[in-house]
């Protein structure tokens, strides 16, 4: 299999060769035909020994896609091109490693949450400017010391790929590729703008971010689903209890909320046609398709008074628990009897 010649923006590194730093090498870099997905997926989620915070690193024609684990359970995603790097919605992640599969390859690492937190920084947030001189180790940190600068740092050597923390321009804590278990950070840290003749000097790329304290955690696929779901639900039984203008209603409901959450616009429609998945957190998915079942069911008993109890009970039913669970009835100024 020819590996990918797709370079990561603006550093000149192939993404097939970036190396990421992990505490234990839980899947060495394989071919992906050559394992299941679905079953690791489901190991991480049900085993005792699986339910490690960890990233699974997918290596794709043409770009570069992390999954993020936290206790077993895929929280984010975010993805790597030679045009930028961004978060993704975890379907999106997963269908791209399986339409690819083929020419693909995933490594499967742990890590510390605050290497993992660093990671997705490096993905989701735009670097501090102005660029760092990457002459040298001692270059890197005088302009973030001169500058006082706080958050991470990205450092990017030979396709090995380093997080510094930094504090007010002071070193915290790092996150390294290939470092020696005797060796320091400081002469690891030099040891990236070295090479040993006759080899060249490395392209070292430095970038600063602001960080975050932890990783964010995105609405996964079945949350969604669930979701979307009640949103089809609710607008059929809307249909039925006001028929021509049910329907109508819900959707006019869905659009005027949307200036307020986008993320509507991610739901609704015909059944079964399903747009694609929210980045968004659990909480504030939860809120908005919250606001509108509360703003639909209002514009409901104005016309049929008591009808919103009833109707949440049919549309919710299947799900009543996991809905429960995310707090999506406490929402709601009805109370029903199941």
């Amino acid at each position: 299999m020819r590996a990918s010649q797709a370079v990561l923006v603006d550093t000149g590194v192939r993404l097939w060769e970036l190396v990421f730093p992990r505490t234990q090498i839980l899947l060495a870099r394989t071919r992906v035909p050559y394992v299941s997905l679905d079953g690791l997926i489901a190991f991480s989620k049900q085993d005792r020994d699986g339910k490690v915070d960890a990233y699974l690193a997918a290596y794709l024609p043409d770009e570069l896609i992390f999954l993020f684990f936290l206790a077993g359970d895929i929280v984010n995603a975010a993805m790597l091109t030679p045009l930028g790097r961004f978060p993704v919605p975890i379907a999106q992640a997963l269908q791209h490693i399986e339409a690819e599969a083929e020419r693909s390859e995933i490594a499967f690492h742990q890590a510390s949450r605050e290497q993992l937190a660093a990671m997705f920084a490096a993905c989701a947030q735009t670097a501090l400017e102005p660029p760092l001189e990457t002459d040298s180790a001692a270059a890197v940190f005088k302009g973030i010391t001169d500058r006082g600068w706080s958050g991470t740092l990205e450092l990017i050597s030979n396709g090995r790929v380093n997080y510094v923390q930094v504090k007010d321009g002071r070193f915290t804590a790092g996150f390294f590729s290939d470092q020696r278990p005797d060796e320091q950070p400081g002469p690891y840290l030099a040891r990236l703008f070295t090479s040993v003749p006759p080899e060249p000097l490395p392209k070292v790329v430095a970038a600063v971010y602001p960080g975050l304290a932890q990783m964010p955690l995105q609405a996964p696929p079945a949350m969604v689903a669930m979701l979307r779901n009640v949103v089809w639900n609710l607008s059929d039984l809307a249909e039925r209890e006001q028929p021509g203008e049910g329907a109508k209603r819900a959707e006019r409901t869905r659009q005027r909320l949307m200036v307020q959450y986008r993320i509507l616009g991610n739901f609704g429609g015909m059944r079964g046609v399903e747009g694609s998945d929210p980045l968004a957190e659990p909480a504030t998915l939860s809120e908005a398709i919250g606001v509108w079942t509360k703003e639909l069911c209002t514009e409901l008993e104005i016309v049929n008074p008591g009808c919103a109890p009833r109707l949440l009970k049919e549309a919710t039913r299947e799900n009543r628990f996991a809905l429960g669970a995310i707090g999506f009835f406490e929402r709601l100024p009805w109370r029903i009897q199941w």
